[in-house]
């Protein structure tokens, strides 16, 4: 006497419970990338608050409005500048894939974007220059601190320690 088994289950790959494993862990990387990402973005982004702004909370809080109303009264007069960058910068990108293509119009539109670019950082400057004055010598500090946790990337490569007293950089 014979018993017929499931016919059904002897049909099914055995791949299948592998495939849904895997499909699984990459569900929860998804989700666990998102949720990191979020996580992130909302510890550096506090009420909507990024750059120099984000940096009034570590102010007293007597100081940390009229901060703010700097800070934003400075980007304000840096719109027009910021503009003329986006501006620039569309115009290198329109002409990139343009065709016939042009190397000169193309060379011509990336040293406009440049001197743009070049008077927008010479506004930024000149702002950052007027807040740090309005500030005490203490909330300077402050700023100086909160400026080396932000330092970009090219900044990082060599310490202060890898520099000689000269100035000169230790060979490697």
């Amino acid at each position: 006497m014979t018993v017929d088994g499931n016919a059904s289950a002897s049909r099914r790959s055995r791949l299948v419970y592998p495939a849904l494993i895997v499909s699984l862990a990459l569900n929860l990387l998804f989700i666990g990338g998102m949720a990191a990402a979020a996580w992130h973005f909302n510890k550096r982004h506090v009420r909507g608050e990024f750059g120099l702004l984000a940096f009034a909370r570590q102010l007293p809080p007597e100081h940390q409005d009229a901060f703010r109303k700097q800070v934003l009264e400075a980007r304000a007069s840096l719109k027009d500048e910021r503009e003329a960058v986006r501006g620039a910068w569309l115009d290198v990108n329109a002409i990139l894939t343009s065709e016939p293509f042009d190397k000169e119009k193309l060379k011509t539109a990336l040293v406009k974007l440049r001197e743009t670019e070049s008077q927008f950082r010479a506004g930024l400057n000149n702002s950052f220059a007027e807040i740090a004055e309005s500030v005490t010598p203490e909330e300077r500090k402050l700023l100086q601190a909160w400026r080396d946790k932000r330092k970009p990337n090219f900044l990082r490569r060599g310490d202060v320690e890898s520099h000689k007293a000269d100035g000169d950089i230790k060979p490697d």
